[in-house]
């Protein structure tokens, strides 16, 4: 009981931190468009491009199981969201996000939890 409650919570920890990421990702797009139409598309544009990325090579039923490619997408996207953070000003989130990230990440993989 308790192992499958910690398996739900990490799980959905990590479902959360996927969704922050495309989010901040999306939020960097628009704050640092100079028109409207290039802050729609920037911002439009890095949450497509983080949700393909991650459908092809991070998802749990990824188009393509490259365990390379899966962390470099997942230090892509969760790198760019934090370095996006980072650049808007949001400096504690943009220094806490990637280390709950890394923590989650590390309790899935070293508790060899499977969903």
């Amino acid at each position: 009981m308790i192992a499958t409650a910690w398996s739900i919570l990490n799980f959905t920890l990590a479902f959360v931190a996927e969704l922050v990421a495309v989010g901040a990702l999306a939020y960097w797009g628009v704050r640092t468009g100079r028109s409207r139409t290039t802050k729609i598309l920037r911002g439009v544009g890095m949450a497509v491009a983080a949700m393909v990325l991650w459908g092809l090579f991070a998802a749990p039923e990824a188009s393509f199981s490259v365990p390379a490619a899966a962390v470099a997408t997942k230090v892509l996207v969760f790198g760019g969201a934090a370095a996006g953070l980072w650049q808007l000003g949001h400096r504690k989130v943009a220094l806490v996000f990637p280390l709950v990230v890394i923590a989650n990440l590390a309790a899935i993989h070293f508790g060899h939890l499977s969903m």
